[in-house]
């Protein structure tokens, strides 16, 4: 069994993404691991060239500045990454996403207990959103908790959209299994400065002129001051480790379990029922998940 990673990361210093972190998770899982590199203006390049492991293949592609619909930039990178894999198995893996090492053995045994049961496609990996700290995740139904991050290596599987997920060439969602994979998520845990550069960003790759005068409009540390947070008490990546540590920015939310704002209603709804009978409401899936 061979397994690829891949990912693509353009401008990660200047927008504050821990991509060197989220690059070195990976390796202890995978044979290779492919990094699209679009023409950059900061020293993306050179960091991941620093990292110096051999498995790493880095391309160099051209960034069109004009697409800036529907953030299909964000595919059609990922998926320039994806072409270059040579694995049984292909591992996603964005940016601002750090796989935990403590979850590596049983990704594996998964990869391993899968590769010849071609009926699951793709495995699903968990996820912990962190939200305005490196120490408080979010709780909130509003954000996904799994996602399709691993896929065989197939030419009719292609990231779609603005690479959330994958589907099929003619946009059926994949069937999947668990992977015991555990994501940690930290876009939303930057220095609000740095959070509000990275967001402001990802919203011209949109066109949705209301997203990104929404955007401009955020309070003044960006984050929203009632976000359903919980104080995080697990362990962060070895990778991320340093980074933490150095973090000296903190996030309060009133945390109410009614917001008492017209946009949250439902949410809210779905959420008081989840915890009233553990029922999930209201959830898209970009995935059919099979026993």
């Amino acid at each position: 069994m061979k397994i690829s990673g891949f990912t693509f990361i353009r401008n990660g210093t200047t927008l504050g993404y821990p991509f060197v972190a989220s690059i070195r998770s990976l390796l202890p899982l995978c044979d290779e691991v492919i990094v699209n590199v679009p023409r950059s203006t900061d020293d993306t390049l050179e960091q991941i060239r620093a990292i110096g492991d051999p498995r790493i293949r880095v391309i160099e592609t051209a960034w069109d500045e004009t697409q800036r619909t529907a953030g299909l930039a964000l595919s059609h990178h990922t998926n320039l990454a994806l072409d270059q894999c040579a694995g049984d198995w292909c591992v996603y893996i964005q940016g601002d996403e750090v796989l935990h090492e403590n979850s590596i053995p049983a990704m594996r045994a998964a990869l391993e207990r899968e590769l010849h049961r071609p009926q699951a496609q793709g495995l699903l990996v968990d996820y912990i959103h962190f939200y305005g700290s490196f120490w408080t995740e979010v709780c909130s139904l509003g954000w996904y908790y799994r996602e399709v991050r691993v896929i065989r290596r197939d030419p009719d599987i292609r990231s779609r959209g603005d690479a959330q997920s994958f589907r099929t060439s003619d946009g059926d969602k994949l069937r999947v299994k668990l992977s015991g994979g555990r994501y940690f998520h930290y876009g939303y845990a930057l220095e609000p400065g740095v959070a509000r550069k990275k967001h402001s960003n990802l919203v011209t790759l949109y066109s949705a002129e209301d997203d990104i005068e929404r955007n401009a409009k955020r309070p003044p540390r960006y984050y929203d001051d009632d976000q359903k947070v919980t104080r995080f008490k697990g362990t962060h990546p070895a990778v991320m480790r340093d980074i933490v540590a150095a973090a000296d920015w903190t996030y309060v939310s009133r945390n109410s379990l009614i917001r008492l704002r017209a946009e949250y209603f439902w949410e809210d709804v779905a959420l008081m029922i989840k915890r009233c009978t553990g029922v999930t409401l209201g959830v898209h899936k970009n995935y059919r998940l099979i026993k």
